[in-house]
């Protein structure tokens, strides 16, 4: 059940037709760009034995190939519910499903939806949350170690599509939009937390950090 203060009308949006078209995408080329560069980021036992939170996950698809490369568990949460069905096939063709435990709902809302993890993935997630700053607070809460995210770069043409989400999910009566947040606000919003940038790069319109726990 959604609360007052959680996003709506984004299942009118990510729907389950929305994710049997993601799902066959996977099973056809694999991951999209950011969610490879994280498995790629995390290869070489890195993230063997750690636990994964995958806010905003989707199909799961970068949740499963973090398993493939050694994670012990993925908690997955999403706002929509119209991608459990497509989740939860492919996680029985990789004969996974006993590893990943799926949430529906807002974690900024109720960060009670998901334990701490060791890494915490928000793969173009808070381009599609107003309120960035409060979603990010929560999530670093979650991290343990490490906390890995993807956002729009700032760009003129970035930005007016973001005014023309904007008016459509007006029409569509959905909070769901495309956000530009400038990038040392996000930052910020995460330092404030205990974590610094250890990894940054380009991946096209978007960038992908990752930023790490400082021990005390």
């Amino acid at each position: 059940m959604s609360s007052c203060c959680e996003p709506q009308g984004y299942d009118r949006v990510f729907t389950a037709g929305v994710a049997r078209r993601d799902a066959a995408r996977y099973r056809r080329s694999g991951l999209t760009r950011d969610p490879r560069r994280v498995v790629e980021l995390y290869r070489s036992g890195a993230i063997d034995g750690e636990s994964v939170l995958d806010v905003g996950a989707g199909i799961g698809d970068l949740g499963l190939e973090l398993l493939r490369a050694g994670a012990s568990h993925v908690t997955a949460v999403d706002l929509s519910p119209g991608y459990d069905d497509a989740a939860a096939t492919l996680l029985a063709e990789a004969g996974l499903a006993g590893r990943v435990q799926r949430a529906v709902g807002d974690l900024a809302a109720r960060p009670d939806l998901a334990a701490p993890a060791d890494v915490v993935a928000l793969m173009k997630v808070v381009c599609c949350y107003a309120d960035a700053d409060r979603l990010l607070t929560v999530a670093a809460g979650h991290a343990r170690r490490h906390l890995v995210l993807s956002y729009p770069r700032d760009t003129w043409w970035l930005r007016l599509f973001a005014r023309a989400t904007t008016v459509a999910a007006r029409w569509r009566r959905t909070d769901w939009g495309f956000v530009v947040h400038p990038e040392r606000a996000l930052l910020a919003a995460l330092e404030r937390e205990g974590l610094h940038l250890t990894h940054r790069e380009r991946t096209g319109a978007f960038t992908l950090a990752v930023l790490t726990r400082t021990r005390v």
